[in-house]
Parts: structure tokens; sequence; C-alpha cells
């Protein structure tokens, strides 16, 4: 007699045939939950999440408009991320600004904040510059050259750095009010920014802000070069009596000063009265800047734009028109001495504004100059 279990083994049909496809079935589901719930933690735990979320906040921020890979260089890092600064009321931005906001490394430790203003409002980023407010001797505008209409300076008693660029819209020149878009960063616990590679970054990092900013506000304007390096800081350096080539050409008395560059929208220059203490700074303001100056703290109410020329209180003042159709601003701040006293001597002090207003209205191609 052949056994019932062998002859199954040996030929018979599996009396219950759908239960191999029935177990790979199970198997597969159970192979796609574990990948279900296997995924998100690699992903996540992999980095990748991280990444997506930075480059999310990244493209939210000031709409995209802060070049990334630079503010890595800057800050040394191989990660940050964005955000726009600005509460739910929007109270944490100045009265017409168009955007706030920052970019840094995940723990916060250091930064770059971006503030971006129309031509209207250029009192904030002159603000954020510095200002250059009366009785204050230590700012000083470097040019970016390379055809940007910028100035980097250095934030006193931090090491890190300021810069603005002022970007001209060919489709808004209508619109005063609107005429240009102003970028200003500011780096903020920042690694040193005393090296030449360093300043160049910051400022690569301006102008690619301002350009992005511009394509994202719809503001046609013209871009300038490639910035391989910026000029050194000069705001503590004295240049000895008769040598003064830069701001301060013609001058002859001991000065600081700063290269000059036909398109800086600020010049500054130091004119000292020994022992390397200030009697008075010259400046000049251009484009937007030269309307914003007289509505700064200590200006405001003592220099008339009025007048394209003057003298008041600590200040004198001239003017000239130049090819934005604007004015432009020049103006002699009388700085304390030691003993909190202006005492420089007026007739000089004219002098040497003419020699400076002179040099920079000629070198930016402005025309009747006016002068007290």
């Amino acid at each position: 007699m052949v056994d019932v279990t062998e002859q199954r083994r040996i030929g018979d049909p599996d009396p219950d045939p759908g239960a191999a496809p029935l177990k790979r079935k199970r198997l597969l589901i159970a192979a796609g939950l574990v990948l279900v719930l296997a995924v998100p933690g690699i992903f996540y735990f992999s980095g990748a999440y991280d990444s997506w979320q930075d480059s999310r906040s990244l493209a939210d921020t000031c709409r995209g408009s802060v070049d990334t890979s630079e503010v890595k260089e800057l800050l040394g890092v191989d990660r940050v991320r964005g955000h726009d600064v600005e509460a739910d009321d929007g109270s944490s931005l100045r009265a017409g600004q168009l955007r706030k906001c920052s970019v840094g490394d995940s723990d916060d430790n250091a930064s770059v904040s971006v503030s971006l203003d129309w031509s209207g409002d250029a009192a904030g980023p002159l603000h954020d510059l510095g200002g250059f407010t009366p009785y204050g001797d230590v700012g000083m505008a470097t040019p970016l050259e390379h055809g940007w209409e910028g100035v980097l300076d250095e934030v006193p008693g931090t090491g890190n750095l300021v810069a603005t660029v002022n970007m001209h819209c060919e489709n808004r020149r209508s619109d005063p009010r609107h005429s240009s878009l102003i970028a200003t960063v500011q780096g903020m616990g920042t690694r040193s920014m005393a090296g030449g590679a360093q300043r160049a970054r910051f400022a690569r990092t301006t102008v690619k802000t301002a350009q992005h900013a511009a394509e994202a506000w719809g503001c046609t304007a013209h871009s300038g070069g490639v910035i391989e390096h910026v000029p050194g800081s000069t705001a503590h350096t004295e240049v000895p009596r008769g040598e003064a080539r830069g701001t301060c050409a013609g001058i002859k008395t001991a000065v600081r000063e700063s290269v000059t560059d036909p398109k800086a929208p600020i010049e500054n220059c130091y004119v000292l009265a020994g022992r390397s203490a200030s009697q008075y700074r010259i400046s000049a303001f251009y484009g937007p800047f030269a309307q914003a100056l007289p509505l700064q703290r200590g200006y405001s109410g003592e220099v008339d734009t009025e007048k394209p020329a003057g003298n008041k209180g600590s200040f004198l003042w001239g003017s000239a028109e130049c090819p934005s159709g604007s004015r432009a601003l020049y103006i002699s701040t009388r700085l304390p001495g030691a003993d909190g006293r202006f005492d420089p001597d007026s007739d000089l002090e004219r002098s040497r504004l003419k020699t400076f207003a002179t040099r920079s209205s000629k070198s930016h191609g402005c025309e009747d100059l006016k002068l007290p």
C-alpha cells in the first residue's frame, strides 16, 4: 500500500495552491511598511532633512535675495538658515521698508542682517551704515569700486562690517521715491573681517544680494563687475601733511582719507588738528543719501536743503547738480576737540570744503557747484 503522504510528495497537486503567492504578498507588504517607516528616519538622520529645511527657509528669506554660498564662506560654516525679521504686525520694519531678514548659522552665533529699502527711505540705510552723525570721527566710507554704487565701513568696536549698495531702477525713473533700491548688509558676530579676502567676500555678498533683490522687486538695474578685492580700511590711518592723494587730495594738512571712485555714493575726508585728533570731517553724499543726511539726528533743523549752500551752527554745506537729476550734498562737520570745544578756522574750513567739493563733484560728473 502506498503512503498517502508519500503520494502527495511525489506528484499529487498541493491541496492549497494559493498559499505561496499569499505568503509572498504578505512579505512584500511587510517590506513596504518597513521602507515607509524607515525612509523618513534615514532622511532625517542623514542630514537631508536639515538641508531641505535650510533650502526652504532661504528661498523665503527676503524673497531669496541673499547669496548663501558667499555667506557660508563669510561665516566659515557649512550650513546657514534664514528668516525674515518681521513681527506679525510688521512692527520690526521701518516705515516704508521693503524687507529685513537675517541669514546665519544654526546656532545663531554668527549671521548677516539684510535691509532692503526704496530710495525715498534712504535715511534708514544711512543710519544702518553709521549715519556719520555729528561729533563722531570713526566712520570711513570705502568705495566698493568695480562699477558698483556702494560703500563699505567697519562697525566701531566690533571688527564687523556694514555695506550698502544703491541700484538705480531704469524702469522707475518717473517715481522719485522708488527710483532705486538700496540693499544694506551688516555682519553680526562674524569672524574677523580684518583680512582683504573677508572684506571682498562681504562686498560680494552685498552686491549679489542687491542684484537678487532688484530682480525680486521688479527693479531693472545695471550691475557692476565681479569684485575680487576692495580697498583696505583707512579709518584710522593718518596721511602726513601734503601727501593726500584720495578723498582729501589738495588739502595740505594731515588727514585721514579713503580712495576715490566716481560711483561712490558717500565720500569722507577727516582734517586732523594734531596728534591724530580730527578737527572736522568733510563728506560728500550723492543720490538718495544727499536727501537723507539732513534727516539724521543732529543734522535735522541745522542743514537747510532748501538752500544750495549755507553755514549754520557747526555745519558748512554746498551742493551740485548731478547727472542723476538730483543735487549732491557737500558738508563740513566740525568735531569737538579733547576739551569738547569747536575751534576750527572758518576761512580755512571753507577753503578746504571748496577743494574737496570741487574734486568730488568733477569726479562724479556734477556741475553748478554752489558753496558757502
